[in-house]
């Protein structure tokens, strides 16, 4: 399978590749992501399990999230790169956080999450679909019509 975009670690001791074209890409406004980021929001872009290859060993972080599903976070052990999570609720998903694509501008976000957690200084984008909370889930791609 060609590969669709790569990304990685500040350190580059941690790569990954996707085969996969992003399904979604959304801001998240949540507490959780922000202080994990130490920004007002991160950017997340999510693509299918099957099309994740991992290359590099990753730190984990465990917590339920607002939404109430478990989160598992994966993180650079030598630099501290925030990389992906997986969730309950996602299953077969990875979300990949945007930033650490060798080329982020191909994941353009579509929406914003968690809207209501927003800081007054970050602004939202009105061209964006704006949830309060979680947004629906989208089709899987086995549910997706071929």
């Amino acid at each position: 399978m060609p590969i669709e975009f790569e990304g990685g670690c500040l350190c580059e001791k941690v790569r990954y590749r996707s085969t996969a074209k992003p399904i979604v890409t959304a801001h998240c406004y949540c507490t959780d992501c922000r202080k994990i980021g130490g920004t007002g929001h991160a950017t997340h872009t999510v693509v299918p399990f099957d099309a994740f290859e991992l290359t590099g060993a990753v730190t984990e972080f465990d917590r339920v999230a607002d939404s109430g599903n478990r989160i598992n976070r994966r993180f650079c052990p030598s630099c501290g790169s925030a990389l992906y999570h997986t969730r309950e609720g996602l299953s077969g998903m990875v979300v990949i956080r945007t930033s650490s694509m060798d080329d982020p501008e191909l994941a353009k976000p579509e929406r914003a999450l968690y809207t209501g957690s927003a800081i007054s200084w970050d602004h939202l984008d009105p061209d964006l679909s704006n949830f309060e909370k979680m947004a629906p889930q989208r089709a899987t791609p086995s549910q997706l019509p071929e």
